[in-house]
């Protein structure tokens, strides 16, 4: 705001004469003097200072009320940044808190997950289990009737080949034979021995 341009000091006649006639009153000494040099100030320039008193009320006046406009302003201002500065700190703190639900909903959801597999891993491997302790048992009764039965083979062949050299040895005993009747009788009990050796040598490469 412009301001108008300061007046110049006059002084008219009337009042440089008082002026005058009052430093003409006075003493030489230095109260007086001093008071002397008061007066001819306040009669000089008493209006002047006056106006300037004045315009200086005015303009702190002024000041003060311009002071006091910025300082609402400033608290509006403060109060509307701090507003939106809290609504800024409430969004992202929703935000966090949607993130984090949604990871401990997917952290749930892998764990659930990763169970399942689990339970269902172990269920296999316990019917796997199961199955092939039921195929060695199976197995196992098998080899046992398998080994049981050629066993069985064996001693019947034994005892068939024992009953035969002794029904030999006993015609032996009783028929006079000659040479070529004691070959065919060796031939057989080669072919006996062959017959007993044979179930062995399978056995034993089975």
């Amino acid at each position: 705001m412009a301001q108008a341009g300061k007046p110049i000091p006059t002084i008219d006649v009337q009042t440089a004469m008082a002026a005058q006639a009052a430093m003409g009153g006075q003493t030489n000494g230095n109260g007086s003097e001093t008071s002397g040099v008061d007066k001819m100030r306040e009669l000089l320039f008493g209006n002047q200072m006056q106006d300037y008193d004045k315009r200086f009320s005015i303009m702190e006046e002024r000041f003060q009320l311009r002071l006091r406009d910025m300082e609402a302003e400033s608290s509006r201002s403060l109060s509307n940044l701090e507003s939106t500065i809290k609504k800024q700190l409430e969004s992202v703190a929703g935000q966090f808190r949607e993130e984090k639900d949604l990871r401990a909903d997917a952290d749930k959801e892998l764990e659930r997950s990763l169970r399942d597999h689990t339970q269902a891993l172990e269920k296999r491997l316990a019917q796997l289990s199961d199955q092939l302790a039921r195929h060695e048992r199976d197995f196992t009764d098998r080899l046992g009737h398998e080994v049981q039965g050629l066993r069985d083979e064996m001693r019947k062949r034994q005892d068939d080949s024992r009953a035969t050299m002794e029904r030999m040895f006993s015609e032996l005993s009783n028929v006079k034979t000659d040479r070529n009747l004691l070959a065919g009788l060796f031939v057989e009990i080669a072919k006996c021995l062959n017959q007993d050796v044979s179930p062995k040598g399978a056995n034993g490469g089975g």
